[in-house]
């Protein structure tokens, strides 16, 4: 599928979306330190070598990091440090940029209501969804608008051809439609990224 030259560059960005060893999903800044590792503008503990998703939209394209926790360096300012493998940070669009790709998918609102839809664009990082609006009565349209919300929480079910993964999204925006929507993956289970990788990755 290729490889795009585009940097990831987290802390270019306003702000960023973090999961700390899979926990809940919070919003931060990101400083680059001399030394290379990241800074997150985060106040909570996290233990030294607990893995950290970062997700962020640049220019229009969602991406996506893991780092491991280290501890901070002396005389430093407060927040999570981060180190990231070069292998890891390094854009490669078969994973981490969003592949244009039609799937299945049901999005699932903190209401419990189910809208199937399916995916414009995918990677292991988030997702660009629309939501199939036939025969929705106005009550549900009501509620579809009123959920998804910029920063709120939703559920995603991907229907993969070998069987659906779940993974907790963040809306990062929509477009000019109600129910097109920009997903961005929290609390990415490691079987779940392994299937989503499979997948993109596949022929």
């Amino acid at each position: 599928m290729g490889s795009t030259t585009e940097i990831p560059q987290p802390w270019a960005v306003p702000s960023v979306t973090v999961s700390i060893g899979g926990g809940e999903a919070r919003t931060c800044r990101v400083n680059r330190e001399v030394d290379g590792t990241l800074r997150l503008g985060l106040t909570v503990f996290a233990m030294v070598g607990v893995d950290v998703n970062v997700l962020w939209t640049q220019n229009g394209k969602g991406f996506s990091i893991t780092g491991t926790v280290v501890a901070p360096p002396a005389n430093s300012m407060p927040g999570v440090y981060l180190r990231v493998d070069e292998i890891t940070s390094g854009i490669e669009r078969r994973r981490n940029e969003r592949i244009p790709v039609e799937v299945p998918v049901v999005v699932v609102l903190p209401s419990g209501h189910l809208f199937p839809g399916r995916t414009m664009n995918l990677s292991v990082g988030g997702a660009h969804v629309v939501v199939d609006l036939d025969d929705v009565g106005d009550d549900a349209l009501i509620r579809l608008s009123e959920d998804l919300t910029r920063g709120a929480q939703v559920h995603l079910e991907v229907l993969l051809p070998a069987g659906s993964v779940d993974v907790t999204c963040q809306v990062g925006g929509g477009g000019d439609e109600l129910g097109d929507v920009r997903l961005l993956f929290v609390e990415v289970k490691p079987q779940t990224r392994a299937q989503l990788n499979a997948f993109l990755d596949g022929p």
